[in-house]
């Protein structure tokens, strides 16, 4: 099984490859930086050479260096970028804006305090509070604005609420599919899920295997300027050890990031 430490030096080989790429392009007369570069995706560079050829890779850094071709990813341009958080910004304010105007009345203010947060209600037919339900309920929305937003400007590249099974020995990952992830629901084997990842909106050029960013919509009950930190995996469970945050870096992209309403954009 993949550690910790093992884990987080993997990502650090491909950091370096991907730096290679980086000085090769501003070496080049464009300007690269980290995390971030210029070079369309195509253009031959040595993390492409990893990405779309083992053998290739094993010719350049060796076998170890190559063993890491599970982790490295291709990068997104800065103005890509740019423009698909705007709007995965406009979409987590209209979520919360819309959502808590459902309720006028239900709070002694425009938004829940911390007590009123705590309190149950229902929703979907069970017992949850009201933090629970209004988190639901804004991700409901903020997924049907990401899909027409992102439809509009990508459409075929970027993937909502995908679910990845990662091999925590190997390394490596594959897609579980709608169909599969309703099955298991509803056979009552859902427990198969639990090692899974599941992130809100995955940027790729076609196929989520091969992820640009990941970015997750977090809403805060309480209004408050403090970022909630990733969901911390606890003893017992396969990913215990690691953050969110962490497996969706690990596994799926290089770029994570969290969007929070009025806040905006918190990667890492």
């Amino acid at each position: 099984m993949l550690t910790r430490p093992v884990v987080l030096n993997v990502l650090a080989l491909a950091v370096l490859v991907a730096q290679c790429a980086c000085v090769t392009t501003a070496s080049s007369g464009r300007p690269g930086a980290y995390g971030y570069s210029n070079t369309p995706v195509g253009i031959d560079s040595p993390s492409a050479t990893c990405r779309n050829s083992l053998s290739a890779c094993i010719a350049l850094y060796g076998k170890e260096m190559a063993s890491t071709t599970a982790v490295l990813k291709v990068v997104i341009d800065e103005t890509t970028r740019n423009s698909i958080e705007e709007e995965l910004k406009k979409c987590a304010d209209l979520a919360r804006s819309e959502v808590l105007l459902r309720y006028p009345k239900q709070f002694k203010g425009p938004a829940p305090d911390a007590s009123e947060c705590k309190q149950e209600t229902k929703a979907q037919g069970r017992r949850v509070t009201w933090a629970m339900r209004l988190g639901i309920e804004m991700h409901e929305v903020a997924r049907s604005c990401a899909e027409e937003a992102l439809g509009k400007m990508r459409p075929g590249r970027f993937s909502l609420e995908q679910r990845y099974r990662p091999d925590m020995e190997t390394g490596e990952k594959e897609l579980v599919s709608a169909e599969e992830e309703q099955a298991l629901e509803e056979s009552g084997n859902g427990g198969e899920l639990k090692g899974t990842l599941k992130p809100d909106v995955v940027i790729h050029e076609g196929d989520p295997l091969h992820a640009l960013a990941v970015y997750d919509f977090k809403f805060p009950c309480v209004n408050s300027e403090s970022v909630p930190e990733w969901h911390q995996y606890p003893d017992g469970h396969p990913f215990a050890g690691f953050s969110q945050g962490e497996m969706y870096q690990n596994f799926i992209a290089r770029l994570v990031a969290r969007i929070l309403p009025r806040l905006g954009v918190v990667r890492g």
